[in-house]
């Protein structure tokens, strides 16, 4: 079961499929109770206003992430700003979504394992401290692309996971 990424920033199609599968992301949160966001309508923006942010902003790279050429999910790896004496480059894994259907078939853990490796540098993912599926879920990805060589940070109510990808990309990084 071929797992790959692909990335979705000059693709009408794939910003459209993002787009739809937003809205299963944001009902699957409050499914679960996380109060991760709030409702769009206490924030005023659509799902397709909050998404075209991430392809007009230079630092963020949306992608669609794929099993066997089929899309299953989405991503949203975003360049932080670094110090100026700061030569390292510093990610965010902003958003993370695998839709019902694919999980727990090793999709979501193979899709990390690809940003991780296409992205070298300084890690940041955070987790709602109320979504102890996220934690979960990241705590073992993280651990075991690390090796167990990573930061875990609880406060204001979030669960921040830090650590090195020292790997060097297969693609150019933007």
């Amino acid at each position: 079961m071929p797992i790959s990424i692909r990335e979705a920033k000059t693709s009408q199609q794939d910003r459209d499929w993002i787009e739809q599968a937003y809205g299963e992301y944001l009902a699957d949160l409050g499914a679960d109770h996380t109060g991760v966001f709030p409702s769009l309508t206490v924030t005023g923006q659509s799902i397709a206003e909050l998404v075209q942010g991430w392809f007009r902003d230079e630092r963020s790279v949306p992608f669609v992430i794929l099993r066997e050429d089929q899309p299953a999910g989405f991503a949203l790896v975003q360049r932080e700003l670094a110090a100026a004496d700061d030569r390292k480059r510093h990610y965010r894994l902003s958003e993370f979504f695998v839709r019902q259907p694919f999980r727990r078939r090793g999709i979501g853990r193979g899709a990390a394992m690809l940003l991780f490796l296409r992205f070298t540098g300084e890690w940041t993912i955070v987790e709602q401290a109320r979504n102890p599926g996220a934690i979960s879920f990241w705590r073992r990805v993280v651990s075991e692309y690390t090796n167990g060589q990573f930061i875990e940070r609880h406060s204001h109510g979030e669960v921040a996971h830090q650590f090195t990808s020292q790997r060097a990309a297969p693609a150019p990084v933007r």
